[in-house]
């Protein structure tokens, strides 16, 4: 069975959303004061040739 563990973490004023997989692997989210999810602009990959 695999197990997910889920938390809010604080950090020197910033606060996320913490998913851990029984993998390890984990993600976090980043919550505004608000407690709306910050979204960052996405990065566009350039392909050099």
């Amino acid at each position: 069975m695999n197990t997910v563990k889920s938390f809010i973490k604080a950090d020197n004023g910033k606060v996320s959303q913490v998913v851990e997989y029984g993998t390890g692997a984990s993600i976090e989210i980043p919550i505004n004061s608000d407690g709306s999810i910050k979204w960052y602009k996405d990065k566009l990959k350039q392909n050099n040739k």
